[in-house]
C-alpha cells in the first residue's frame, strides 16, 4: 500500500513538472571578478529557458546594469526574461578588483642613506596601476646596513625591494644668514634680526636649531659680531657669523674740517628721484651738494628744499645741451648766468660754485670749439666763480644700472689721504637705491660727510681742450 503511494506520488510530481511551464535561467553565475581597466564581456553560455526543468525552450532575455572596469566596486547586473505573461529575472554580483602590485623604482645610483632613511644621490618612486603615483606610501626599514622598502596600495598589493647600503652622514648643514654678511646701522636705532635659514642633506629643515650667540648694543659705537651655528641629529656642525657696526650719525659742522671727508655730488637734478635722495640723507644728517640744471620746471621747488635742508646747491647748467653751452664763451655765459637766476630765485642766494656738464677734462667740446675748455675755466675763475670736478666716478653716467656696482666702485674708490669728490646723478633710481649704503659704509668707517663750500678744496681735473 506505502509502495503504491509512493509511485503515485511521484507520477504527480513527473506530471506537474512537465506540463507546468515558467521561466528559468541556466548557467548563469550569481558571482564574478574582472580585473580593474581590463574589458568586461557579458556571459554568453547563460540560457534564458520557457517551459519546464526536462525540456527547455531557449527565449530571449535582456540584461540591465553596467559595469564600470575603471573603478573597484561590486556592481549588480539583473536578467529579466518573459514568454506567455510569465516572467523571471535573476541578479549576478560582479566585483572589479586590482590583484597587479604597484611598481618602485629608485633613480640614481643608491650608495649611502641618512641615518633617518634619507637617500643620498638617489630617488625613489611608486606608482600603482590604480592609485597613480603612491610615492608618499613608501615605508621603509633599515636593518644591518641594508634598506627594504615597502608600499601597498589601496587593495593591498605590495611590492618590496633591498639594498645594500652604507648607513652614515657625513655631511655639514647649509646655514644661510638673511640679508648681508655685515650690517651697519647708526646709534640709537633698534636691531632688528634679519633672520636665517638652516638645511641639512638628511634632516631637512633645520632651522629651529640654531643658536645665535653674541648681543648688539646700538647705544653707542662699536663693531659687534654675532655667531650662528646648528648642528644635525647626527653631530654635524656649521657655524657662521654676522657683522654689526653701528654708528654715529654724520657729525658735520659748517666751517670745522675733518680729514676724513666725503662729498657726496649730484648732477643733472632735479628729478622724479631727488625727493626720495634728500629724505635718506636727512636721515643720517648728511649734507651733499646738487649741481643742478634748469630745463625740467616740475621739481623747481626741489630747489628749495635742497637749500633749505642744509646742501649745497651748485650750478651745472640751464639747458645741458653741449651743443649750445660749448660753441662760444658767450654762449656758455648765458646758461651758466640763466641757471644761476633760477636757484636765486628759489633759494635766495647767488650761487658760485659750478661742474661743468662733462667735467673741465671733456672732450666732447672740441666738436663746436676748439680750447674751449681752457677758455672757460680760466673765465669763470677771472669772475669769482668756482668750479669742481670729482675724484670718484660712481659709474651711474656710463652703462652701470647695479647698485650694488656703484655701491662697490664708490667703496674702491674712497681714501683716507685724499680728496674724496664723488659723482653720481640723481635722476636715476638705481643712484638713489645705493647712497644710503655708501653713507654707512662712510660712517662706520669714522668718514664726514660734507657739502662742497667755497672754502672746500679744490678738485680740478687735467683740461684736455
Amino acid at each position: 500500500m506505502v509502495l503504491f503511494f509512493s509511485i503515485l506520488l511521484l507520477v504527480i510530481l513527473i506530471y506537474s513538472n512537465y506540463f507546468n511551464n515558467k521561466i528559468y535561467f541556466k548557467d548563469l553565475k550569481t558571482y564574478d571578478k574582472v580585473e580593474v581597466f581590463t574589458d568586461y564581456k557579458k556571459d554568453d553560455k547563460v540560457v534564458a529557458c520557457y517551459g519546464n526543468t526536462l525540456k527547455c525552450k531557449k527565449i530571449k532575455y535582456k540584461v540591465q546594469g553596467r559595469v564600470n572596469t575603471k573603478k573597484l566596486g561590486v556592481y549588480t547586473l539583473t536578467y529579466r526574461a518573459k514568454k506567455n505573461n510569465k516572467e523571471t529575472s535573476a541578479n549576478k554580483k560582479v566585483e572589479v578588483i586590482d590583484t597587479k602590485a604597484p611598481s618602485l623604482k629608485i633613480n640614481g645610483v643608491l650608495n649611502s642613506v641618512c641615518p633617518n632613511g634619507k637617500t643620498i644621490g638617489a630617488t625613489y618612486e611608486a606608482v600603482d596601476n590604480y592609485d597613480g603615483n603612491i610615492t608618499n606610501k613608501i615605508k621603509y626599514k633599515i636593518k644591518n646596513n641594508k634598506i627594504i622598502y615597502k608600499v601597498t596600495d589601496s587593495s593591498g598589493n605590495t611590492t618590496k625591494k633591498e639594498f645594500d647600503v652604507i648607513i652614515k652622514d657625513e655631511e655639514k648643514p647649509t646655514l644661510i644668514l638673511n640679508g648681508e654678511s655685515t650690517i651697519y646701522m647708526s646709534v640709537g636705532n633698534k636691531y632688528d634680526e634679519p633672520g636665517y635659514v638652516a638645511i641639512d642633506n638628511c634632516d631637512g629643515n633645520i632651522t629651529g636649531n640654531v643658536v645665535v650667540k653674541g648681543n648688539v648694543d646700538t647705544s653707542k659705537k662699536g663693531t659687534y659680531e654675532l655667531n650662528y651655528s646648528v648642528k644635525d641629529e647626527y653631530g654635524n656642525e656649521t657655524v657662521v657669523k654676522r657683522i654689526v657696526r653701528v654708528f654715529p650719525k654724520n657729525n658735520y659742522v659748517p666751517g670745522v674740517s675733518n680729514n676724513k671727508t666725503i662729498y657726496l655730488t649730484f648732477d643733472d637734478g632735479p628729478g622724479a628721484h631727488t625727493q626720495r635722495l634728500l629724505d635718506i640723507l636727512r636721515q643720517y644728517n648728511v649734507k651733499a651738494t646738487f649741481f643742478v640744471t634748469g630745463y625740467d620746471m616740475r621739481y623747481n621747488e626741489l630747489l628749495t628744499k635742497e637749500h633749505d635742508e642744509g646742501h649745497t646747491v651748485g650750478l651745472h647748467s640751464y639747458t645741458h645741451n653741449y651743443g649750445v653751452i660749448y660753441t662760444s664763451i658767450d654762449a656758455y655765459m648765458q646758461d651758466l648766468l640763466k641757471i644761476q637766476e633760477k636757484v636765486k630765485q628759489y633759494t635766495n642766494e647767488e650761487s658760485k660754485i659750478i661742474r661743468f656738464p662733462g667735467g673741465s677734462s671733456n672732450t666732447i667740446s672740441r666738436r663746436y670749439k676748439t680750447g674751449i675748455m681752457s677758455d672757460l675755466t680760466k673765465k669763470v675763475e677771472e669772475i669769482g666763480f668756482r668750479y669742481f670736478d670729482w675724484t670718484i666716478m660712481s659709474g651711474d653716467a656710463g652703462n652701470t644700472k647695479d647698485s650694488n656696482k656703484i655701491v662697490q666702485n664708490v667703496i674702491n674708490g674712497i681714501k683716507e689721504d685724499k680728496v674724496n669728490v664723488i659723482l653720481m646723478h640723481d635722476t636715476k633710481s638705481y643712484t638713489v637705491d645705493s647712497v644710503e649704503r655708501i653713507i654707512q659704509y662712510g660712517l662706520a668707517n669714522g668718514y664726514t660727510f660734507a657739502p662742497i663750500t667755497m672754502d672746500s678744496p679744490v678738485v680740478h681735473q687735467k683740461v684736455n681742450n
